[in-house]
């Protein structure tokens, strides 16, 4: 059985005046790709700074 490979994730939810931020691929239709949050994989070398506080 292969090794399982495990990767640090990162999901921001980011709100402005009461509105969250999404966005969606224009490379693909309604049907292809949902609306996302922004998010992506943390890289091995990276450090992950402490998020900002309100």
């Amino acid at each position: 059985m292969p090794e399982k490979v495990t990767k640090d994730k990162v999901l921001c939810s980011i709100v402005r005046d009461g509105r969250l931020l999404v966005f969606r691929h224009i490379d693909y239709s309604y049907e292809e790709v949902m609306i996302q949050v922004p998010a992506g994989t943390i890289r091995e070398h990276v450090i992950p700074l402490r998020p900002p506080t309100t």
